[in-house]
């Protein structure tokens, strides 16, 4: 469970930058684990906050330690949702009618703060995030609905609101 930050699971390693975690990594690092070693990795607003180049390491190495088979699943903020949330309803946001976020007054604000607060480097869309997945070396990929998978083990994972886009990923 790759950024779990507070939101630990139950037979689960749960990985992060904190001191809090069983295991500690930065995703520009090597993961800590032999090639095909894992049958499942999970993170939820992680990738957005790496640069691409980052990311795509990253799942790189996600790969490289997920056994044929083995599946990814990753949950984040959708760049294509926000624009439309922009362009249409920008507080119709779970984040934005929040009490620390009451200041926002604009849609410009609104998107300003969606790009660059929280440590955010990169969001994506399904293509971009497709793309990702495609240069780390997977084949199957799926974008799939909040909660929901045909692997039971990653059903009912999410914990944010604005995880609106999600892929699983196997490893051929």
């Amino acid at each position: 469970h790759v950024g779990c930050g507070k939101n630990r699971f139950q037979d689960w390693i749960n990985a992060d930058l904190s001191l809090f975690a069983d295991l500690v990594i930065r995703l520009e690092k090597r993961l800590p684990f032999k090639d095909e070693a894992l049958s499942f990795i999970y993170s939820e607003h992680v990738l957005e906050h790496a640069d691409y180049k980052v990311g795509v390491r990253f799942l790189k190495e996600a790969h490289r330690v997920l056994r044929p088979g083995g599946v990814i699943r990753t949950a984040m903020p959708d760049l294509d949702d926000l624009v439309d949330g922009y362009l249409h309803d920008w507080k119709r946001f779970d984040w934005v009618n929040w009490p620390q976020f009451s200041f926002i007054k604009t849609r410009a604000e609104m998107m300003n703060i969606a790009f660059r607060w929280w440590g955010h480097c990169h969001l994506y869309n399904r293509e971009e995030l497709e793309r990702a997945l495609q240069e780390a070396g997977f084949g199957s990929i799926r974008f799939v609905k909040y909660g929901k998978s045909n692997h039971i083990e990653l059903e009912g994972l999410e914990t944010r609101q604005d995880s609106v886009l999600i892929a699983e990923a196997t490893k051929v």
